[in-house]
């Protein structure tokens, strides 16, 4: 625990407009506890001082926005790139979602995604000029299911995705 005030610095101030920004003001008045009031008067410089137990509770929340942004680490990406292309434009949103998905995965896990989508399901490869064979036979299959079934498969393809992505990020952190 800090027992001294904090001095309302340029940096203090930018980052509380920042987080502020970021959250709302209101938002971040409800997860640090601290009145909306004065957290507009630490934005607007009408305090010098926050005080310790103020500045307490702020902190935590204030922290990633006090180093510079060019000294904070960037995040690795994790599957490529967004690809700009009209016939991509033109999807639909779970359209997008299934090749977002599909594009985090492991070749093996890639695999195991195209035979959910043509499990009992005879349908040929989509002819988008966008997309790899790959993503074309795993949008074919996706397309020719019904509706119901389009989402059911979907909701698998999200949870093996996000197993993946957990993985990815473990390999990442260790």
């Amino acid at each position: 625990m800090n027992d001294h005030p904090q001095k309302v610095t340029d940096d203090v101030a930018r980052a509380l407009e920042r987080c502020a920004e970021s959250l709302s003001i209101s938002e971040f008045s409800r997860v640090t506890g601290v009145r909306i009031e004065l957290l507009r008067r630490f934005v607007n410089h009408q305090v010098n001082n926050i005080r310790a137990e103020t500045w307490d509770k702020i902190y935590p929340h204030l922290k990633p926005f006090l180093v510079d942004p060019k000294e904070q680490p960037r995040a690795r990406r994790i599957g490529p790139a967004y690809r700009r292309h009209a016939e991509l434009v033109g999807m639909v949103s779970d359209q997008k979602v299934l090749l977002d998905v599909f594009n985090v995965l492991s070749a093996g896990k890639r695999q195991e995604a195209i035979s959910l989508m043509c499990e009992n399901n005879r349908a040929s490869s989509s002819k988008y000029r966008s997309l790899n064979a790959d993503e074309n036979k795993l949008m074919g299959a996706y397309l020719a299911l019904p509706p119901e079934e389009q989402n059911t498969r979907l909701r698998k393809l999200l949870t093996l995705g996000k197993e993946e992505i957990r993985r990815t990020r473990r390999e990442l952190a260790g």
